[in-house]
């Protein structure tokens, strides 16, 4: 994505990363709403709730962004990002995504509270002192930055629950964590050269033949599958008439036909994009059917 040259709003706006902002904010959402969904719904909670992770989660963006607008440079995906393009300073990035944090946190802690707003900093902290930096060091990485990918829901759980986090909560947060691995192992081969340019070692450039990103990526995906599957029979007195079983499990059989797509050796390449748009397209649709199958 890149901005109009001198489309400063704009350009402040991709600093946040507004599509991955917004996943944060969905899944947090996800995890009010499907925790204990017959309890109140507190509007000062829900709104502080949204608009916090929404700030927090651009925060982390433009920090991340600012981390790395040398490798970004490097990029062709990314070189046109504000930064590297020169339409913001680092220094301005700098300070824009530390303002943003420190609202987003605080905005969480004090609406909703404090647990909340604890894992929403941990959140902040886990990804941008812990994964940022360890893209340039091991494809273990990863892993790593599943961690605080997958707290979002956890934030929303607590924030809903008060200070506590149910099963609905946990079983969220490893559906994201699983989910993650296969989303990014797609990307990985997508833009391998990219990544190797930028001087990140994720699998695929560690091993351009994508095999390892192949293995993680089929390791991920079945126990992602499994938890969707363990939410529906735990929470659904009965699973077989609920909409979101029927979704999850259609779109779940889609996704693991394209992962086996992708593991094949011959069929890899072709099968990245596919598999990739897939993962993007898994997650809302599972979550807003499970939310509306919650509620309704």
């Amino acid at each position: 994505m890149s901005v109009k040259a001198g489309s400063i709003p704009a350009a402040y706006w991709e600093l946040t990363k507004p599509r991955l902002s917004f996943l944060s904010v969905l899944t947090a959402l996800a995890g009010y709403f499907c925790s204990n969904p017959s309890a109140h719904t507190d509007s000062r909670v829900l709104v502080s709730l949204a608009i916090g992770t929404a700030l927090a989660a651009g925060a982390c963006g433009a920090l991340n962004m600012w981390m790395e607008s040398t490798a970004d440079a490097r990029m062709e995906r990314t070189k046109n990002r504000p930064i590297p393009a020169g339409l913001i300073s680092p220094n301005l990035a700098l300070i824009f995504g530390i303002f943003l944090l420190i609202l987003g946190v605080s905005l969480v802690w004090l609406g909703a509270n404090p647990l909340a707003g604890s894992l929403t900093a941990a959140t902040a902290v886990s990804y941008l002192l812990f994964y940022t930096p360890l893209k340039k060091r091991t494809s273990w990485c990863t892993l790593v930055g599943s961690l605080p990918g997958a707290l979002p829901p956890i934030i929303g759980t607590a924030a809903k629950l008060g200070n506590t986090i149910d099963d609905m909560g946990w079983l969220l947060f490893a559906l994201l964590f699983f989910w993650q691995v296969p989303h990014f192992m797609a990307l990985a081969v997508m833009c391998r050269e990219d990544y190797a340019r930028g001087g990140f070692k994720v699998a695929t450039v560690e091993d351009p033949s994508g095999k390892s990103a192949a293995i993680w990526s089929s390791v991920f995906i079945i126990p992602m599958l499994a938890v969707a599957g363990i939410i529906a029979f735990k929470f659904f007195s009965n699973p077989w008439t609920s909409p979101f079983v029927w979704v999850s499990l259609l779109s779940g059989a889609v996704f693991l036909k394209l992962a086996v797509n992708f593991a094949n050796p011959q069929k890899r390449a072709l099968a990245a994009k596919p598999f990739f748009l897939a993962s993007i397209l898994y997650l809302p649709v599972v979550l807003l059917t499970l939310t509306l199958n919650r509620l309704f």
